[in-house]
């Protein structure tokens, strides 16, 4: 939640919020959250209502406890210095009529986020961080199309948990985990389900998502999770980001602008400070077409916001590194200026983008001209580790792995330059 404290939120059948035990002090009662409900349609365009037969229940976690025990689940404090994160982003499975895109949620190699599940709780993560974008399946299945068949779809609780509850079960029983908003989860789309289950902020009705006429919940501001005593991460909603460029009467420009000002006074509370946010500030992708040797580091609308603030190095020296997801790719970058480092990890499980190669490199003359000092990407499904590398927290090594838990490269981030190997 920000400012040191943890949330337990559990998802109940009955009407009743379920117990729970701190260390061996009497049971408590979890709050009820948000009651079951059938949502109509917020739109026409929308296929199913917003079915949620279920009871959302919540708590806090009480300072000075190690444990706690819901119905014979044992959940273990949020370690005061973390080690080891697992990083993943856009982990649905891709079921959008607009797109004629029907990803094969039946097959778990076309669409590996168990596996990558399984692999990533195996590395034994102090805390996991989902970089945004949870749902995906907005279109039913086609006809005749065994891939996907039977799949839910809409924005209900059923497809929450075919998208996200099932497959995220083994780490969400283990380890905490730090969620930052994504597109997909906006108030025009998963929204709903994003404010019962994840949102951070207490329950609001004028946040719910549940009245398109009033999108309050579209926007929500920036807060710190620290990693220890000197290193934290800001999570920075960027979820209703417009694709074009920001002008000053936007609603949007006057609220990113405050809230990235927001998150700079945030980044000085620590020695090391990660920004992270669904998209990706800058990123190298081809100009046109996918031929590899096109290539352009672009920035997207909050970007330029950013440039416009602050100057070419978009974020001040407070922050190390940024993190990303929504392109579906993966790809560490450091700067001649002092940019932070840019890491993105958006390949959780949603189809990946359509690129003719796995690996975009750059050759002396192409890094030269985009003023990058370091650079590796990979494009195919997998997640990221995160490890310390000092007793400070003001060193890390990023990992990239594929589906199957093998190590594709990694690179060591420290005063905002990066340095990898394969």
């Amino acid at each position: 939640m920000g400012d040191g404290k943890v949330i337990i939120r559990a998802i109940t059948t009955e009407k009743v919020c379920p117990t729970i035990q701190w260390d061996k002090l009497p049971a408590q009662q979890l709050n009820t959250r948000a009651q079951a409900a059938n949502i109509p349609l917020r739109k026409k365009s929308d296929e199913v209502a917003s079915n949620f037969p279920i009871t959302t229940c919540e708590i806090t976690w009480p300072k000075g406890v190690q444990q706690a025990t819901i119905q014979g689940q044992t959940l273990q404090a949020l370690k005061s210095e973390i080690e080891r994160i697992v990083i993943i982003a856009d982990t649905g499975c891709r079921l959008k009529a607009a797109d004629n895109s029907f990803q094969d949620c039946n097959d778990g190699n076309k669409w590996p986020l168990k596996k990558i599940i399984q692999h990533a709780l195996k590395t034994n993560p102090d805390l996991v961080v989902h970089v945004g974008d949870i749902h995906y399946r907005e279109s039913p299945c086609p006809e005749g199309q065994i891939g996907c068949k039977n799949s839910p779809y809409g924005y209900g609780f059923d497809t929450w948990k075919a998208d996200f509850f099932d497959p995220a079960k083994p780490l969400l029983d283990k380890t905490p985990w730090l969620y930052v908003r994504g597109n997909h989860e906006s108030c025009q789309r998963a929204g709903q389900g994003w404010h019962r289950f994840i949102d951070s902020r207490p329950w609001d009705d004028n946040l719910s998502c549940n009245d398109a006429k009033n999108d309050a919940g579209s926007f929500s501001e920036p807060y710190a999770v620290a990693l220890g005593a000197k290193a934290q991460i800001v999570s920075f909603d960027s979820a209703n980001m417009p694709s074009k460029d920001m002008k000053p009467e936007d609603v949007s420009y006057a609220i990113y602008t405050k809230q990235i000002a927001q998150a700079e006074e945030l980044a000085k509370k620590k020695s090391f400070s990660i920004f992270a946010n669904h998209h990706p500030i800058s990123i190298v992708l081809p100009t046109k077409g996918d031929s590899k040797d096109d290539l352009s580091l672009k920035l997207n609308s909050l970007g330029l916001l950013m440039k416009n603030i602050q100057g070419d190095t978009l974020l001040s020296s407070n922050f190390h590194a940024s993190l990303h997801g929504h392109i579906h790719t993966v790809q560490a970058i450091s700067y001649e200026n002092l940019h932070p480092v840019t890491l993105i990890s958006g390949n959780g499980g949603s189809a990946l983008e359509e690129l003719k190669t796995k690996n975009i490199s750059l050759s002396q003359e192409q890094k030269k001209k985009m003023k990058i000092k370091e650079f590796e990407s990979y494009l195919d499904f997998g997640y990221a580790t995160f490890d310390r590398q000092d007793k400070e927290g003001l060193q890390w090594l990023f990992t990239e792995y594929s589906h199957d838990g093998k190590k594709i490269f990694s690179c060591v981030i420290a005063k905002n330059q990066i340095q990898c190997n394969r």
